[in-house]
């Protein structure tokens, strides 16, 4: 189901857009981990555009293949389509970043006002992924993995790893996400910590978690075609 790669591209765009936000609008959050002094339009347009052609390509052999996975198919719409759209949120970005002259100063107002029709379609995101959360925790979509994947599997049968999901993924993402157009605009400090703190927590946790997937996933398949009765941990 390429969740691993588009859950590392997935959790990395959901660090790295509030804080390319917060270096260019000369903010401090803690845990910014960039310089704060000043940014490169090409440096960033160049990270985008990687994340986005990888989130664009597979999201959309995903959706198109649909159902791609036969175990849960379902998975293909939760995890898929929302990637799609945004990767192509992402190569918009990288492009946009990509017009700008390095030479030109940063305007915050003309940055503000070009964002802000986009900012609507990263709403529709959230919304998406709200009702995403909610199928999750109403559905037990995630549900648990199998006994012989491993780390993971030590917690098959409890529902841990599907709440994990819903209010640690997608509950804080979708958040985010309903907040961008309200940051854009200018809607006070609040919202925009909200968001920074929501996406710091979802992108984290995504990055890691899907990186790990490379191990779980290969010593699943592993223990499904061994011989042995034992589980290799």
């Amino acid at each position: 189901m390429f969740n691993t790669l588009m859950g590392v591209c997935a959790g990395l765009s959901l660090l790295l857009v509030p804080r390319l936000w917060a270096v260019m609008t000369n903010d401090r959050p803690p845990l910014l981990l960039v310089s704060s002094t000043g940014f490169s339009r090409s440096g960033w347009s160049a990270a985008f555009g990687v994340l986005g052609a990888i989130l664009t390509l597979l999201g959309f052999i995903m959706t198109v293949a649909h159902p791609l996975a036969r175990a849960k198919p379902y998975i293909d719409s939760v995890f898929g389509e929302p990637c799609l759209l945004l990767g192509i949120a992402l190569l918009a970005a990288a492009v946009w970043l990509a017009c700008t002259p390095e030479s030109q100063a940063f305007d915050e107002q003309y940055a503000r006002a070009s964002l802000a029709p986009i900012s609507w379609i990263i709403f529709a995101i959230g919304i998406v992924l709200l009702w995403c959360t909610l199928a999750i925790v109403r559905f037990d979509l995630i549900g648990s993995a199998p006994q012989h994947e491993p780390i993971t599997g030590l917690l098959h049968g409890s529902p841990v790893e599907n709440i994990f999901f819903a209010l640690v993924l997608y509950g804080p993402s979708a958040v985010g996400c309903l907040l961008f157009p309200a940051v854009v605009r200018g809607g006070g400090r609040i919202p925009w910590l909200v968001l920074y703190w929501c996406w710091t927590v979802a992108g984290a946790a995504f990055l890691f978690f899907s990186a790990m997937n490379y191990y779980t996933h290969a010593g699943m398949l592993v223990n499904e075609l061994s011989d042995g009765p034992a589980i290799r941990w």
